[in-house]
Protein backbone atom coordinates (compact mmCIF):
# COMPACT_ATOMS: atom_id res chain seq x y z
CA UNK A 1 0.00 0.00 0.00
CA UNK A 2 1.43 3.51 -1.47
CA UNK A 3 2.07 6.40 1.58
CA UNK A 4 -1.53 8.41 -0.12
CA UNK A 5 -3.40 4.92 0.47
CA UNK A 6 -2.95 4.09 3.51
CA UNK A 7 -3.58 7.70 4.86
CA UNK A 8 -6.31 8.07 2.77
CA UNK A 9 -7.39 4.73 5.31
CA UNK A 10 -6.53 6.25 8.22
CA UNK A 11 -8.37 9.38 7.37
CA UNK A 12 -11.18 7.42 6.40
CA UNK A 13 -11.24 5.70 10.12
CA UNK A 14 -10.96 8.62 11.32
CA UNK A 15 -13.61 11.10 10.44
CA UNK A 16 -15.94 7.74 10.43
CA UNK A 17 -15.15 7.82 14.24
CA UNK A 18 -15.70 11.41 14.74
CA UNK A 19 -18.55 11.93 12.87
CA UNK A 20 -21.60 11.50 15.49
CA UNK A 21 -20.39 14.49 17.31
CA UNK A 22 -20.47 16.75 13.91
CA UNK A 23 -24.38 16.12 13.62
CA UNK A 24 -25.34 18.49 16.31
CA UNK A 25 -28.64 20.99 16.13
CA UNK A 26 -26.86 24.67 16.34
CA UNK A 27 -28.35 25.83 19.36
CA UNK A 28 -31.10 28.35 19.45
CA UNK A 29 -29.11 30.79 21.01
CA UNK A 30 -27.05 31.64 18.28
CA UNK A 31 -29.30 33.06 15.82
CA UNK A 32 -28.47 33.10 11.68
CA UNK A 33 -29.26 36.84 10.44
CA UNK A 34 -30.73 36.86 6.40
CA UNK A 35 -31.30 39.83 5.68
CA UNK A 36 -34.36 40.72 3.65
CA UNK A 37 -32.76 41.47 -0.52
CA UNK A 38 -29.63 40.01 0.17
CA UNK A 39 -28.00 38.55 -2.86
CA UNK A 40 -28.74 34.31 -2.59
CA UNK A 41 -25.69 32.16 -2.16
CA UNK A 42 -26.00 28.38 -2.14
CA UNK A 43 -22.60 28.33 -0.24
CA UNK A 44 -22.83 26.99 3.25
CA UNK A 45 -22.62 29.92 5.12
CA UNK A 46 -24.77 32.49 7.09
CA UNK A 47 -24.91 35.61 6.15
CA UNK A 48 -24.36 37.13 10.16
CA UNK A 49 -24.33 35.23 13.34
CA UNK A 50 -25.91 36.95 16.59
CA UNK A 51 -24.20 35.40 19.64
CA UNK A 52 -25.78 37.34 22.80
CA UNK A 53 -24.57 40.90 21.77
CA UNK A 54 -22.39 39.81 18.98
CA UNK A 55 -22.34 39.88 15.53
CA UNK A 56 -20.27 37.70 13.15
CA UNK A 57 -20.64 39.23 9.58
CA UNK A 58 -20.00 36.66 6.97
CA UNK A 59 -17.31 37.71 3.72
CA UNK A 60 -19.85 40.25 1.94
CA UNK A 61 -18.82 41.28 -1.84
CA UNK A 62 -20.41 43.35 -4.32
CA UNK A 63 -23.28 41.16 -5.48
CA UNK A 64 -26.54 43.14 -5.65
CA UNK A 65 -30.08 41.38 -5.03
CA UNK A 66 -30.25 40.55 -8.44
CA UNK A 67 -26.54 38.38 -8.08
CA UNK A 68 -24.71 41.14 -10.39
CA UNK A 69 -21.78 43.08 -9.81
CA UNK A 70 -21.84 46.91 -10.23
CA UNK A 71 -19.84 47.90 -13.41
CA UNK A 72 -17.33 50.15 -12.01
CA UNK A 73 -14.66 49.35 -8.91
CA UNK A 74 -16.23 52.19 -6.62
CA UNK A 75 -19.95 50.86 -7.03
CA UNK A 76 -18.71 47.83 -6.14
CA UNK A 77 -16.90 49.24 -2.53
CA UNK A 78 -20.36 50.60 -2.12
CA UNK A 79 -22.32 47.35 -2.92
CA UNK A 80 -20.09 45.73 -0.67
CA UNK A 81 -20.57 47.84 2.16
CA UNK A 82 -24.19 47.65 1.67
CA UNK A 83 -24.55 44.21 2.10
CA UNK A 84 -22.54 44.70 5.50
CA UNK A 85 -25.21 47.51 6.08
CA UNK A 86 -28.18 44.81 5.55
CA UNK A 87 -26.89 42.54 7.31
CA UNK A 88 -26.05 44.53 10.55
CA UNK A 89 -29.94 46.32 10.39
CA UNK A 90 -31.13 43.02 9.99
CA UNK A 91 -29.75 42.43 13.34
CA UNK A 92 -30.95 45.68 14.52
CA UNK A 93 -27.35 47.49 13.92
CA UNK A 94 -25.41 50.11 11.60
CA UNK A 95 -21.58 51.03 10.95
CA UNK A 96 -21.37 52.20 14.51
CA UNK A 97 -21.94 49.16 16.36
CA UNK A 98 -18.82 47.69 14.14
CA UNK A 99 -15.77 47.23 16.32
CA UNK A 100 -13.65 44.66 13.87
CA UNK A 101 -13.24 45.00 10.28
CA UNK A 102 -11.36 42.96 7.42
CA UNK A 103 -11.61 44.46 3.92
CA UNK A 104 -9.98 41.58 0.84
CA UNK A 105 -8.88 42.99 -2.57
CA UNK A 106 -7.65 41.67 -5.26
CA UNK A 107 -5.24 44.33 -6.62
CA UNK A 108 -2.82 46.81 -4.66
CA UNK A 109 -4.45 49.37 -7.33
CA UNK A 110 -7.39 49.41 -5.56
CA UNK A 111 -6.36 50.61 -2.30
CA UNK A 112 -7.08 54.19 -2.68
CA UNK A 113 -10.32 54.11 -4.48
CA UNK A 114 -11.85 52.05 -2.14
CA UNK A 115 -10.33 54.16 1.07
CA UNK A 116 -11.95 56.81 -0.56
CA UNK A 117 -15.76 55.01 -1.03
CA UNK A 118 -14.88 53.92 2.83
CA UNK A 119 -14.27 56.88 4.58
CA UNK A 120 -17.03 58.41 2.77
CA UNK A 121 -19.80 55.83 3.99
CA UNK A 122 -18.14 53.76 7.52
CA UNK A 123 -19.45 57.08 9.38
CA UNK A 124 -17.70 59.48 12.62
CA UNK A 125 -16.94 56.67 14.67
CA UNK A 126 -15.50 53.89 12.47
CA UNK A 127 -14.08 50.33 13.85
CA UNK A 128 -10.81 48.97 13.87
CA UNK A 129 -9.42 47.69 10.81
CA UNK A 130 -7.30 45.57 8.40
CA UNK A 131 -6.85 45.68 4.45
CA UNK A 132 -5.28 42.74 2.73
CA UNK A 133 -4.25 42.45 -0.77
CA UNK A 134 -5.11 38.47 -1.23
CA UNK A 135 -4.44 36.25 -4.74
CA UNK A 136 -8.49 35.39 -5.03
CA UNK A 137 -11.92 35.79 -3.77
CA UNK A 138 -14.93 33.56 -4.77
CA UNK A 139 -17.03 34.58 -7.57
CA UNK A 140 -14.67 36.90 -8.92
CA UNK A 141 -15.20 39.41 -6.77
CA UNK A 142 -12.49 42.63 -6.32
CA UNK A 143 -13.72 43.07 -2.68
CA UNK A 144 -15.09 41.59 0.09
CA UNK A 145 -15.30 42.66 3.85
CA UNK A 146 -16.13 40.79 7.46
CA UNK A 147 -16.94 42.29 10.72
CA UNK A 148 -17.69 42.25 14.09
CA UNK A 149 -20.20 44.05 15.50
CA UNK A 150 -21.98 44.09 18.94
CA UNK A 151 -25.45 45.20 20.00
CA UNK A 152 -24.46 47.80 22.97
CA UNK A 153 -22.79 50.62 21.82
CA UNK A 154 -22.47 51.95 25.34
CA UNK A 155 -19.57 50.20 26.29
CA UNK A 156 -17.74 51.20 22.65
CA UNK A 157 -15.05 53.47 22.36
CA UNK A 158 -12.01 53.85 20.38
CA UNK A 159 -8.34 53.54 22.11
CA UNK A 160 -5.94 56.37 21.46
CA UNK A 161 -2.35 55.80 22.41
CA UNK A 162 -0.91 59.36 23.91
CA UNK A 163 1.05 61.15 20.87
CA UNK A 164 -0.47 58.88 17.68
CA UNK A 165 -2.25 61.24 15.33
CA UNK A 166 -5.80 61.34 14.61
CA UNK A 167 -7.93 62.45 11.70
CA UNK A 168 -10.78 61.84 9.59
CA UNK A 169 -9.73 59.27 7.72
CA UNK A 170 -7.66 57.67 10.55
CA UNK A 171 -8.43 54.25 11.64
CA UNK A 172 -9.04 54.27 15.46
CA UNK A 173 -5.72 51.91 16.67
CA UNK A 174 -8.49 50.13 18.96
CA UNK A 175 -12.01 49.87 19.62
CA UNK A 176 -13.22 48.81 22.91
CA UNK A 177 -16.11 47.22 23.28
CA UNK A 178 -17.47 45.88 26.95
CA UNK A 179 -14.15 43.98 28.20
CA UNK A 180 -13.34 42.60 24.52
CA UNK A 181 -10.18 45.23 22.69
CA UNK A 182 -10.38 44.64 18.69
CA UNK A 183 -6.93 46.42 17.29
CA UNK A 184 -6.63 47.57 13.50
CA UNK A 185 -3.23 46.09 11.62
CA UNK A 186 -0.59 47.27 13.03
CA UNK A 187 2.53 47.67 11.11
CA UNK A 188 6.48 48.33 11.75
CA UNK A 189 5.45 52.20 10.38
CA UNK A 190 6.57 54.93 13.20
CA UNK A 191 2.81 56.18 13.15
CA UNK A 192 3.92 59.79 14.54
CA UNK A 193 6.96 60.50 11.87
CA UNK A 194 6.08 57.43 9.31
CA UNK A 195 9.34 56.12 9.26
CA UNK A 196 10.14 52.30 8.39
CA UNK A 197 12.90 50.08 9.92
CA UNK A 198 15.48 48.90 8.00
CA UNK A 199 15.31 45.56 8.77
CA UNK A 200 12.58 42.72 8.49
CA UNK A 201 13.03 41.95 12.17
CA UNK A 202 13.49 45.19 13.32
CA UNK A 203 9.91 45.78 11.21
CA UNK A 204 8.30 42.99 13.05
CA UNK A 205 9.67 44.19 16.84
CA UNK A 206 8.33 47.62 15.93
CA UNK A 207 4.83 46.31 14.70
CA UNK A 208 4.56 44.31 17.94
CA UNK A 209 5.51 46.93 19.82
CA UNK A 210 3.01 49.01 18.60
CA UNK A 211 0.63 46.56 19.66
CA UNK A 212 2.44 46.30 22.90
CA UNK A 213 1.62 50.55 22.87
CA UNK A 214 -1.99 49.97 22.27
CA UNK A 215 -2.88 47.52 25.63
CA UNK A 216 -0.99 49.77 27.52
CA UNK A 217 -3.24 52.41 26.56
CA UNK A 218 -6.48 49.96 27.57
CA UNK A 219 -4.59 49.09 30.65
CA UNK A 220 -3.61 46.19 29.34
CA UNK A 221 -0.42 43.91 28.60
CA UNK A 222 0.71 41.24 25.91
CA UNK A 223 -0.95 38.62 28.50
CA UNK A 224 -4.36 40.02 27.49
CA UNK A 225 -4.29 39.58 23.71
CA UNK A 226 -6.40 36.44 22.88
CA UNK A 227 -6.20 35.80 19.10
CA UNK A 228 -3.41 37.20 16.51
CA UNK A 229 -3.45 37.26 12.36
CA UNK A 230 -0.25 38.20 11.14
CA UNK A 231 -0.23 38.68 7.80
CA UNK A 232 3.06 39.08 5.89
CA UNK A 233 3.95 40.31 2.16
CA UNK A 234 7.13 38.55 2.09
CA UNK A 235 7.65 34.30 1.44
CA UNK A 236 10.19 32.10 3.51
CA UNK A 237 10.14 34.62 6.74
CA UNK A 238 7.97 32.18 9.27
CA UNK A 239 10.71 31.58 11.06
CA UNK A 240 12.10 34.73 11.63
CA UNK A 241 8.90 35.91 12.54
CA UNK A 242 8.65 33.73 15.13
CA UNK A 243 11.85 34.13 16.66
CA UNK A 244 10.45 37.81 17.35
CA UNK A 245 7.25 37.03 18.13
CA UNK A 246 7.91 34.49 20.91
CA UNK A 247 9.52 37.01 22.88
CA UNK A 248 6.67 39.39 23.13
CA UNK A 249 4.55 36.02 25.00
CA UNK A 250 4.89 33.49 27.99
CA UNK A 251 5.65 29.98 26.63
CA UNK A 252 2.77 27.85 26.43
CA UNK A 253 0.18 30.93 27.33
CA UNK A 254 0.63 32.06 23.86
CA UNK A 255 -2.56 33.87 22.11
CA UNK A 256 -4.28 31.47 19.64
CA UNK A 257 -2.77 32.46 15.65
CA UNK A 258 -3.31 32.69 12.03
CA UNK A 259 -0.29 32.94 10.03
CA UNK A 260 -0.85 34.15 6.95
CA UNK A 261 1.11 34.87 3.74
CA UNK A 262 -0.69 37.79 1.43
CA UNK A 263 -0.11 39.13 -1.69
CA UNK A 264 0.48 42.51 -0.61
CA UNK A 265 -0.17 44.90 2.11
CA UNK A 266 -1.06 49.36 2.46
CA UNK A 267 1.84 51.28 2.33
CA UNK A 268 4.67 48.29 0.91
CA UNK A 269 4.22 47.03 4.43
CA UNK A 270 5.92 43.56 4.85
CA UNK A 271 4.19 42.19 8.05
CA UNK A 272 1.50 43.29 10.22
CA UNK A 273 -0.23 42.20 13.40
CA UNK A 274 -4.33 41.69 13.62
CA UNK A 275 -5.07 41.06 17.33
CA UNK A 276 -8.41 40.07 19.43
CA UNK A 277 -7.72 40.96 23.49
CA UNK A 278 -9.74 40.66 26.32
CA UNK A 279 -9.35 42.61 29.97
CA UNK A 280 -9.94 40.49 32.06
CA UNK A 281 -7.38 37.60 32.87
CA UNK A 282 -9.49 35.39 34.62
CA UNK A 283 -11.51 34.83 31.92
CA UNK A 284 -8.82 33.93 29.66
CA UNK A 285 -7.46 30.34 29.20
CA UNK A 286 -5.01 28.41 27.20
CA UNK A 287 -7.06 25.45 24.84
CA UNK A 288 -4.33 22.98 24.33
CA UNK A 289 -5.37 19.54 23.34
CA UNK A 290 -3.04 16.52 24.76
CA UNK A 291 -2.08 15.65 21.39
CA UNK A 292 -0.60 19.13 20.56
CA UNK A 293 2.39 19.83 22.44
CA UNK A 294 2.71 23.61 24.16
CA UNK A 295 4.55 26.21 21.81
CA UNK A 296 6.31 29.22 22.08
CA UNK A 297 4.64 31.11 19.20
CA UNK A 298 0.48 30.09 18.89
CA UNK A 299 -1.39 27.76 21.57
CA UNK A 300 -4.62 25.75 19.41
CA UNK A 301 -7.05 28.32 21.01
CA UNK A 302 -7.84 30.83 23.43
CA UNK A 303 -11.13 30.85 26.06
CA UNK A 304 -11.92 33.62 26.85
CA UNK A 305 -15.48 33.40 28.88
CA UNK A 306 -17.74 31.54 26.96
CA UNK A 307 -16.01 32.83 23.61
CA UNK A 308 -13.11 30.37 22.27
CA UNK A 309 -10.41 31.67 19.42
CA UNK A 310 -9.26 29.19 17.70
CA UNK A 311 -5.83 29.18 15.49
CA UNK A 312 -6.06 28.12 12.20
CA UNK A 313 -5.60 24.38 11.60
CA UNK A 314 -4.70 22.99 8.36
CA UNK A 315 -4.43 19.35 7.69
CA UNK A 316 -1.81 17.85 9.93
CA UNK A 317 -1.84 14.77 11.88
CA UNK A 318 -0.33 15.56 15.36
CA UNK A 319 3.18 14.03 15.25
CA UNK A 320 3.43 13.30 11.65
CA UNK A 321 2.36 16.61 9.44
CA UNK A 322 0.41 16.27 6.02
CA UNK A 323 0.84 12.82 5.00
CA UNK A 324 -1.58 13.41 1.91
CA UNK A 325 -2.07 15.89 -1.07
CA UNK A 326 -5.36 14.99 -1.38
CA UNK A 327 -7.62 17.93 -0.99
CA UNK A 328 -10.38 16.23 0.98
CA UNK A 329 -8.31 14.44 3.10
CA UNK A 330 -6.65 17.26 4.02
CA UNK A 331 -9.65 19.31 4.62
CA UNK A 332 -11.58 16.61 6.78
CA UNK A 333 -8.16 16.15 9.11
CA UNK A 334 -8.50 20.08 9.22
CA UNK A 335 -12.14 20.13 10.27
CA UNK A 336 -10.60 16.69 12.96
CA UNK A 337 -8.08 19.24 14.44
CA UNK A 338 -10.56 22.06 14.88
CA UNK A 339 -12.69 19.77 16.51
CA UNK A 340 -10.20 18.80 18.80
CA UNK A 341 -9.93 22.25 20.13
CA UNK A 342 -13.70 22.69 20.30
CA UNK A 343 -13.92 19.33 22.69
CA UNK A 344 -11.70 20.33 24.77
CA UNK A 345 -14.26 23.27 25.83
CA UNK A 346 -16.93 20.90 25.52
CA UNK A 347 -18.02 22.84 22.39
CA UNK A 348 -19.09 20.91 18.82
CA UNK A 349 -18.97 22.31 15.25
CA UNK A 350 -22.42 24.01 16.30
CA UNK A 351 -21.36 26.56 18.47
CA UNK A 352 -19.26 27.75 15.56
CA UNK A 353 -20.09 31.43 14.78
CA UNK A 354 -17.21 33.08 12.39
CA UNK A 355 -15.04 30.84 10.26
CA UNK A 356 -12.36 31.71 7.82
CA UNK A 357 -11.22 29.52 4.94
CA UNK A 358 -7.87 29.86 3.34
CA UNK A 359 -7.51 28.16 0.14
CA UNK A 360 -4.30 27.72 -1.96
CA UNK A 361 -6.11 27.66 -4.99
CA UNK A 362 -9.85 29.45 -5.45
CA UNK A 363 -10.61 26.39 -8.08
CA UNK A 364 -11.49 23.85 -5.08
CA UNK A 365 -13.83 26.52 -3.89
CA UNK A 366 -16.54 24.39 -4.91
CA UNK A 367 -15.14 21.06 -3.72
CA UNK A 368 -14.19 22.81 -0.71
CA UNK A 369 -18.20 23.78 -0.03
CA UNK A 370 -19.46 20.50 -1.22
CA UNK A 371 -17.29 19.07 2.16
CA UNK A 372 -17.50 21.65 4.54
CA UNK A 373 -21.63 21.45 4.73
CA UNK A 374 -21.55 17.86 5.84
CA UNK A 375 -20.03 18.99 9.37
CA UNK A 376 -22.36 21.33 10.00
CA UNK A 377 -26.18 20.59 10.70
CA UNK A 378 -29.06 23.48 11.24
CA UNK A 379 -27.61 26.76 11.27
CA UNK A 380 -24.50 27.60 9.30
CA UNK A 381 -21.60 29.70 10.76
CA UNK A 382 -20.75 33.21 9.17
CA UNK A 383 -17.43 32.71 6.63
CA UNK A 384 -14.92 34.48 4.60
CA UNK A 385 -12.85 32.79 1.93
CA UNK A 386 -9.77 33.64 0.08
CA UNK A 387 -6.90 32.39 -1.83
CA UNK A 388 -4.18 34.36 0.42
CA UNK A 389 -1.15 34.11 -2.34
CA UNK A 390 0.05 32.30 -5.13
CA UNK A 391 1.93 29.88 -3.58
CA UNK A 392 0.67 26.51 -5.60
CA UNK A 393 3.41 24.37 -4.15
CA UNK A 394 2.86 24.89 -0.83
CA UNK A 395 2.02 21.73 1.36
CA UNK A 396 -1.16 22.35 2.78
CA UNK A 397 -4.07 22.98 0.32
CA UNK A 398 -6.27 24.90 2.82
CA UNK A 399 -6.21 26.58 6.29
CA UNK A 400 -9.21 27.00 8.34
CA UNK A 401 -9.76 29.22 12.00
CA UNK A 402 -12.76 29.42 14.27
CA UNK A 403 -14.82 31.48 16.78
CA UNK A 404 -16.91 29.55 18.99
CA UNK A 405 -19.68 30.09 21.36
CA UNK A 406 -20.50 28.08 24.51
CA UNK A 407 -24.37 28.48 25.17
CA UNK A 408 -26.45 27.08 27.83
CA UNK A 409 -27.24 24.16 25.87
CA UNK A 410 -23.71 22.35 27.08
Amino acid sequence: MNKVAKYSAFFVTLIMSGSPSVLVAQSSMLQAIRPAGAPVSSAPYSPGILAGGTLYVSGQGSLDAEGKHPADFPDQVRQALHNVRNTLKAAGMDFGNITWLNIYLVSSSDIDAMDKVYWGEIGPDPPARTVLVVAALPNQERIEINCIAVKDRRTRHSIWPTGWPRGRRADPPAVQAGDVVYLSAQSGRDPVTGEEPGTFPEEMRQALDHVQTIMAAAGLSMKNVLWVNPYMSVSGQYDAMGNVYRTFFEFGNTPGRGTIQVMALPHQEHIVFSCIAGTDLAKRRAVRPRNMPPSATASPGILYGNTLYLSAKDGFIPGQGIVTQDFDLQLRQSMRNLLDGLEEVNMSFSDVVFSTVYLRQMQDYGRMNALYRTFFSGTLPARTTLQQNEDFGAEDAEQISFIAVKTGSH
